[in-house]
């Protein structure tokens, strides 16, 4: 897990949705949509379902971002 990765995981949470994680972070979306599905990778499982609604962690996923 890299500092970007976790900087975005953190904002992706905190923001509710990966579009405004990457208004908040000034990027652009795929950057961290890119980020976090590497991370997701790296890990083996998902951290966030996503929805049209926005994001909401895995029980997996909560536990990382705790």
């Amino acid at each position: 897990m890299t500092f970007q990765q976790l900087q975005y995981l953190i904002e992706a949470q905190k923001a509710g949705s990966i579009s405004q994680a990457a208004k908040n972070l000034f990027v652009t979306q795929s950057s961290v949509s890119i980020a976090l599905s590497a991370l997701e990778k790296e890990l083996g499982f998902p951290i966030f379902i996503r929805s049209k609604k926005g994001l909401t962690p895995t029980p997996r996923g909560a536990a990382i971002i705790e």
